[in-house]
């Protein structure tokens, strides 16, 4: 939770100062690997932001998943609630209440709680089942001879081209609905390696 809160904060509060007019933080998807977050696809419609759980859980093999997303708690109150699935299927959820105070927004602490639907821990348990794809086995593509005796790109040059397809099918699924595909690249130096390997230029951030 630690890893998940800043950023999915972050995009709540720049929510808050949209020039459209449309304040409601969408439903998000926040991937983690290597202890550090990697990426965040969010969309208006929850059905399309789980739905790109899965290309994430095969493209980025991810060593977890969290949804977050804007709930009403019993109290009329408002929150972001985090459902998290570990690739080892560990679920966790958490509701973090926040209020909004003269245009500024104030968070509390997230607190363990249960949640009144287990539909989306289910299908982030269901993204999290499929196998990743082997980033020791993607082809290069000018030094194939053969399908037979394939050439193939060194691990982390096929973890790059792997991460920079999958970001790329995911904005152009999210593009169509007002979505955002965000991933974050550890320096100057692996985000230059990243767009030559097709990393899309509005995806990526340093």
């Amino acid at each position: 939770m630690a890893l998940i809160v800043p950023p999915v904060t972050n995009l709540k509060q720049r929510a808050l100062t949209r020039s459209d007019g449309e304040h409601t933080m969408f439903p998000t998807v926040v991937a983690l690997r290597d202890d550090r977050v990697l990426c965040v696809v969010t969309s208006p419609r929850t059905a399309v932001t789980l739905a790109c759980a899965h290309t994430l859980a095969v493209g980025l093999a991810p060593q977890a998943l969290a949804l977050a997303a804007k709930v009403q708690l019993d109290d009329g109150g408002e929150a972001i609630s985090y459902t998290v699935m570990s690739r080892e299927r560990s679920a966790g959820f958490a509701v973090q209440p926040y209020a909004v105070r003269e245009g500024s927004l104030l968070f509390g602490t997230p607190e363990k709680g249960t949640p009144h639907d287990r539909g989306l821990m289910d299908e982030l348990a269901r993204a999290m089942s499929h196998a990743p794809l082997d980033a020791t086995r993607v082809s290069r593509k000018d030094g194939a001879d053969s399908a037979a005796n394939p050439s193939f790109l060194p691990e982390d040059e096929g973890r790059m081209a792997l991460d920079s397809g999958t970001c790329a099918s995911l904005q152009s699924k999210v593009a169509g609905v007002q979505g955002t595909t965000l991933y974050l690249a550890r320096d100057g130096e692996h985000a230059t390696r990243l767009l030559a390997h097709g990393m899309p230029k509005e995806v990526l951030l340093r």
